[in-house]
């Protein structure tokens, strides 16, 4: 009877194809990448269909995680052989999808939870302390270590060799064994209002890196707060914060008033007036500054009116990119310039670093080459990346141009005619 964990979701099993019965008892995990962008069963399946290669897990790019040969069976995956003692007669080998193409072979936060989740089911299942000491001695071992191979690629091979994984396995196994942990929800009444937007965001974009480039964005409009007043209103409508909100709530300052009145409001600081005017409608009967009221409109305006911003969130694999995204197409604000996106997408970094767990480039991801759209209402195209280059022409907003190489913040035209400022852009 074949054998494999609770945690999947689904099975190919392999049966005796491409394994061996094991000469070893498991003592090792070693995580593999694909080198592509995958779910799970069809990478099982690609290779069930021939006859080189298998692993005992498979991980895709949504988190997924599918059996494929049996525990108590040598998986060929590292190329260790079928000798006693080698490698893969010792490990669980698991294969993990990338979440894009070449360097530095991303995986998505989904599937990095997984693997944890998966790590910390069979460190517990055979008593194994999870360590990776850089040699094939470790538990945690490495495909490279055995074969002349790039695999696992940079962004695994980082997590694992600076521990981070030993890390988050050891913290997965400690909450899944602790008396106080639950599978009760926590009450609302115990969450801080950023444990509660992460928690509401995070839960429906399904992606904590895109997430995190919204929070970014929403922390730096309003600094969480759901009653906050754009600076500069205060003085000239001779209300604070409270006192704005509480004249909103019992009508003394109109709807027609809040509607037109050209203030920023909220936790995304709605300032445009038919945002300001569905906002004051989706509130019905709750007060203008309930937290949960104003994340449900987000969510609303972002599956109606901003369905191109939601998507990109949710395929997002750099914070950097997905808080331009919302700075430049949900929020935009008046000041748009790469300052202000690097310091949100910070802000970001910091609550992914607190509430979501695997490695989120906070830098413009740099997978080539890839198409962008001018922003701008005229942008010069110059010799070089820099403004100390001349000026070979102009391009204008709306226009869209393949990029094939990235130097700072400048890109490079594939047509050859210059590089541009990468900053007037937004990635399509």
């Amino acid at each position: 009877m074949s054998v494999f964990s609770s945690l999947c979701d689904d099975i190919v099993d392999f049966g005796t194809k491409n394994s061996n019965p094991r000469k070893n008892p498991v003592t090792k995990i070693t995580p593999h990448h694909m080198a592509m962008v995958c779910d799970a069963v069809s990478c099982a399946k690609a290779h069930l269909k021939g006859n080189g290669a298998s692993a005992n897990y498979y991980i895709g790019n949504d988190g997924k995680i599918c059996g494929g040969v049996s525990e108590d069976r040598r998986a060929w995956t590292s190329g260790t052989g079928n000798a006693k003692g080698s490698n893969d007669h010792m490990a669980i080998t698991i294969e993990v999808s990338n979440s894009a193409k070449g360097d530095p072979w991303p995986i998505s936060s989904a599937a990095y939870k997984s693997l944890v989740a998966l790590c910390a089911d069979l460190c517990r299942r055979y008593d194994i302390t999870p360590h990776c000491d850089k040699t094939k001695n470790g538990t945690i071992t490495e495909h490279y270590m055995f074969q002349a191979t790039a695999c696992p690629g940079p962004t695994l091979k980082n997590i694992i060799e600076t521990g981070i994984l030993e890390r988050d396995i050891l913290a997965k196994m400690g909450q899944e064994q602790s008396p106080a942990s639950s599978d009760e929800p926590v009450n609302p009444s115990q969450m801080t209002d950023e444990e509660k937007i992460w928690d509401y965001l995070s839960s429906r974009i399904k992606n904590d890196i895109g997430t995190a480039g919204l929070i970014g964005n929403l922390y730096g409009e309003s600094r969480f707060k759901p009653n906050n007043l754009q600076d500069g209103f205060e003085k000239r409508l001779g209300m604070n914060d409270a006192a704005y909100t509480e004249a909103i709530n019992n009508g003394s300052y109109s709807r027609d008033r809040f509607i037109r009145d050209g203030a920023g409001y909220g936790l995304a600081q709605w300032t445009f007036w038919s945002r300001k005017e569905n906002l004051y409608n989706h509130k019905g009967n709750k007060s203008i500054d309930d937290l949960y009221m104003q994340l449900d409109f987000i969510w609303w305006e972002l599956k109606n009116g901003y369905k191109g911003v939601l998507q990109a969130l949710q395929k997002a694999t750099s914070i950097y990119d997905a808080t331009k995204i919302v700075l430049e197409q949900y929020e935009r604000p008046a000041d748009q310039s790469e300052s202000v996106c690097r310091t949100r997408a910070a802000y970001g970094q910091t609550y992914y670093d607190k509430y979501a767990k695997g490695i989120a480039p906070v830098q413009p991801s740099t997978d080539l080459p890839y198409v962008v759209r001018i922003t701008a209402d005229v942008l010069n195209v110059r010799k070089g990346p820099g403004t100390q280059y001349d000026v070979v022409r102009t391009v204008s907003k709306g226009e869209a141009f393949t990029i094939v190489d990235v130097s700072g913040n400048w890109g490079k035209l594939k047509s050859g005619a210059g590089w541009i400022d990468l900053s007037y852009t937004i990635r399509l």
